[in-house]
Order: C-alpha cells, then sequence, then structure tokens
C-alpha cells in the first residue's frame, strides 16, 4: 500500500527509468549473499520460483521422504511465504565454480523469540549428495545468524519420518524431550523438535 500525494503533490509517473530504478532498489534490499569456499546462498524472491522449482524436481526423493507427494507450485508456495513473512528467507544453494544451483535452505530468523532462528529446509539434490555440500551450507547459514545475534537454531518435523532424525544429528542437533516441548507450549507427541547451540560471531 502506498501513501496518497501530498496536497498539491501529483504522484510520479511511471516511466521506464523508474521502474529501472524501483528494481534496483528492490534487489538492494535484499541481504547479501552468504558464502562459504565453494557455495553462495543467495535468497530467492518473486520471479526466481522456476529457478527453485527446477530443484525441487530434480530431487524427487525429498518429497517423499516429508511423506507427501510432489507438488509442482511448492516453490511458489515458498517464495510467497519468505516474501510475505519478516525473517524467513528461502535460498538457492549455489555452486560458486559453475553457477549452478544444487540445493536449497530455507529459514526464519527471530522464530519462535529473539536469538533462535528456525530451519525449514536444506536440501541438496541427489547428483551431489555425499560431497559435503549440506554441512557447508549449514554452517556457513550458521555463521551468519550467529553474527546476527541468533544463539540457537532449532528445526521440527513428524516425528514419524524416522529417517530423518539420524540425518538431523549427523547435523550437530539435539532432539528436545517431550517436557521441552511442554514448557514451550507444545504437546510435543507428533512433533520432533531439534536444537543446535551456535556459536558467538
Amino acid at each position: 500500500m502506498t501513501a496518497p500525494p501530498a496536497a498539491g503533490q501529483l504522484p510520479r509517473p511511471s516511466t521506464p527509468r523508474r521502474r529501472s530504478e524501483d528494481a534496483v532498489n528492490a534487489a538492494s534490499a535484499q541481504p547479501p549473499a552468504i558464502e562459504s569456499p565453494r557455495l553462495l546462498l543467495r535468497a530467492l524472491g518473486p520471479g526466481d520460483e522456476a529457478r527453485l522449482q527446477a530443484v525441487f524436481d530434480a530431487a524427487p526423493d525429498w518429497h517423499a521422504a516429508l511423506g507427501r507427494p510432489a507438488d509442482p507450485g511448492a516453490a511458489a508456495a515458498e517464495v510467497g511465504a519468505a516474501a510475505a513473512s519478516p525473517g524467513r528467507a528461502i535460498a538457492a544453494v549455489t555452486l560458486r565454480e559453475t553457477g549452478e544451483d544444487v540445493g536449497a535452505v530455507g529459514w526464519w530468523g527471530e522464530k519462535p523469540e529473539p536469538g533462535i532462528a528456525l530451519l525449514g529446509m536444506l536440501l541438496i539434490v541427489p547428483a551431489h549428495r555425499r560431497a559435503g555440500l549440506a554441512r557447508e551450507a549449514l554452517a556457513a547459514l550458521e555463521a551468519r545468524l550467529a553474527e546476527g545475534g541468533t544463539r540457537e537454531l532449532r528445526t521440527a518435523f513428524p516425528r514419524r519420518l524416522l529417517p530423518l532424525h539420524p540425518l538431523v544429528t549427523a547435523l550437530g542437533f539435539r532432539e528436545m524431550s517431550i517436557a521441552e516441548h511442554q514448557k514451550l507450549g507444545m504437546a510435543g507427541a507428533g512433533t520432533s523438535i531439534w536444537s543446535k547451540r551456535l556459536a558467538a560471531g
């Protein structure tokens, strides 16, 4: 929503130059890319849906691991949710050497409270797995979050998704107990919540 023009002031016409300036301003509002030795993590926004969907389509087992069918609208939903939610982001995981998108990572800062961030997604396409890229991407994200004051990273998923348990354990997360769930005001029976302390930046 834009404010109405002040009395006696005409709205600025939409010219090609103004549209160009608006595009530059929108790009500059994006957070800087997160870098690691092999990777770039750059936040995606409206217009990047096809790029993210290509990553999802290259990893059909990702949908199976989450216990749901492949969704051709998944990327649009992720990008839209990130754009509409302050602190939430979805980024492509891109090889610096080739510019190829090999995965995606999604997170939500200051969620559920200041100093805590929620990891919603960490995906590497099958052709590039077993090369340590997921660990590298996560370490780079953790460093950026810690620099901003985040002290703890959490992730959560249905407890029944047992194949995910050893994966998040290998990434350094600890499963929170049912009692800890209840202290957070959550029933906890069907949801597995995992936590990881971050080193101060």
